[in-house]
């Protein structure tokens, strides 16, 4: 069926994906450039107007579980991809060159508040499942699960290099601290839990966590499969590549929209469709030159090259 449009909407929550080219670890074992993805993340999200209910650094992939406000989720990744690709040659002295991420991001959308939670646990428990460590307080990396569920708010500073290099255009003597802004990392609580305070929400999160990562632990134990351990992931190489990992292209097929109610996850997908075959058919008036063609609200015109 071709490659389906990017649609914005602030009616459904989105199940973000990006992974680096060739699946490679750059984000294992960097603090520093952990420490600039999430400054980077606040600082969009914040800018954006996006509220996040999960985020996760694996070693070669993001997971973000959030919401488009404003519908203006390609500017976002736009902005946090770009700047995490000029950011881990910074903070990576042995990386190789070329670019960052590999195929563009995968977006599904989530159906209604019990989908929201269960990829916000898919999301924090992302390296129970992949094998890595049996919990996640054992994982060296990030992980967003306390932040989100105590309703935790981390501060960064992020270097305004736009406004510093505009600034020293001239040969002006300019003092980097004066361009540094601060953004706040923060995570929304999961809708339909407003009512409760906030040590009843992290206690109910934390017992949930448990009962899924229990679940997890006994189907890998039932496959008599191990887990690597927070020693051996210390020893990864960034930038090495995975011994296995999930791949896939753009004809790859993947589920548009995300729900484990049968009913709800077909109104999804005729809301999805019905948008998509009206873009299909006003993207093919659009490549024959009707340019006042209207298109689905919340999608992109095509590329078509220069008009003349």
């Amino acid at each position: 069926m071709g490659c389906h449009p990017r649609i914005e909407t602030n009616e459904h929550s989105d199940f973000i994906t990006s992974r680096t080219r060739d699946s490679r670890l750059w984000f294992v074992n960097n603090e520093s450039l952990e420490h600039r993805i999430l400054g980077l993340t606040a600082k969009y999200a914040t800018r954006r107007t996006i509220t996040l209910y999960g985020f996760a650094i694996e070693g070669n992939h993001l997971h973000i579980v959030a919401h488009n406000n404003k519908r203006n989720r390609a500017h976002f990744l736009r902005d946090l991809k770009s700047t995490i690709a000029r950011a881990v040659p910074r903070h990576t002295p042995s990386y190789s060159g070329g670019g960052v991420w590999g195929r563009r991001y995968s977006n599904e959308f989530i159906g209604d508040h019990s989908d929201i939670e269960n990829y916000f646990f898919y999301t924090v428990l992302q390296p129970v499942k992949d094998g890595l460590v049996e919990k996640i307080s054992d994982y060296p990396g990030y992980n967003c699960f306390h932040d989100a569920v105590w309703g935790i708010k981390r501060k960064f500073k992020v270097m305004n290099w736009t406004a510093y290099y505009k600034a020293t255009r001239w040969g002006q003597k300019v003092n980097k601290k004066d361009f540094l802004e601060e953004f706040t990392l923060e995570y929304a609580r999961l809708p339909g839990y407003e009512h409760l305070s906030q040590r009843e929400y992290a206690l109910l999160m934390t017992r949930r966590l448990e009962e899924r990562r229990q679940e997890i632990l006994k189907a890998r134990d039932a496959e008599g499969k191990k887990f690597l351990g927070p020693a051996a992931l210390k020893k990864i190489k960034q930038g090495s590549l995975p011994k296995s990992t999930k791949t896939s292209t753009l004809t790859t097929h993947r589920p548009r929209v995300l729900s484990k109610c049968d009913a709800r996850r077909a109104e999804m997908n005729d809301w999805y469709y019905d948008i998509y075959f009206r873009f299909k058919v006003a993207s093919e008036e659009y490549r024959n030159g009707n340019f006042i063609t209207e298109f689905p609200k919340g999608t992109y015109r095509p590329y078509v090259g220069p008009v003349t």
